[in-house]
Formats: C-alpha cells, structure tokens, sequence
C-alpha cells in the first residue's frame, strides 16, 4: 500500500468519526474534537510525510537544516523543490515552510 493511500484512509476515517461527533451542539464538546482533531491530522500528515516522503524530501535534508538554522535566510535548491513537491501534492496536510523544513531535517 502506498503513502497516499494510508493517508487517504486515514483522513477518511477521520473524517468519519468527526461528522459522528459533530451531531451535538454542545459547543464545549466541538472545541474538544477540535483541539484533538486537527493536531492528530497534522502529526499524521508529518509522520506520512517522513515515513514516505519522496527522494526529493529526503534529498533536501541539508538545505532544510540551513533553512532551520539560518532563521528561513537560506533557501537552498533541494529545499525549494521539496516545498514544491509537497506543495503541489494533493491531500497532504498543509504545513508551513518552517514545518515542512523539521519534517524534513527529522526524517531518515
């Protein structure tokens, strides 16, 4: 099974659960699923990201600690073309280029 399919029956599921719990208007219990709901899309976005990035991601890992340690001054190639990648993937969860910059610095 590809990535994008574990991410697309990730979301869908999670998608599902959400439209179940938002059948009250308790809205104490909307901000609960909330707060956990779109943190749990975002790690599981990340983790997609890291586990199964493409060889350009993975390639970019030393633009991307540049990027993270100059502060977003230094943009190298390889990172330019890794935000562009993941930027233009559909279904991804989307993340900043400070974000995307960690996910890549972190992955193997």
């Amino acid at each position: 099974m590809n990535a994008m399919q574990t991410l697309g029956m990730i979301l869908l599921a999670s998608t599902s659960a959400a439209a179940v719990a938002h059948e009250t208007d308790d809205p104490i219990e909307r901000a609960v699923l909330s707060t956990t709901l779109i943190p749990s899309l975002i790690v599981g976005g990340t983790t997609a990201l890291t586990v199964y990035g493409p060889s350009s991601l993975k390639s970019a890992k030393s633009d991307a600690l540049a990027f993270i340690g100059s502060s977003g001054k230094i943009r190298g190639a390889q990172f330019e073309q890794a935000v562009r990648d993941y930027r233009s993937t559909p279904g991804l969860a989307p993340m900043s280029d400070e974000q995307l910059a960690l996910a890549i610095a972190t992955s193997r």
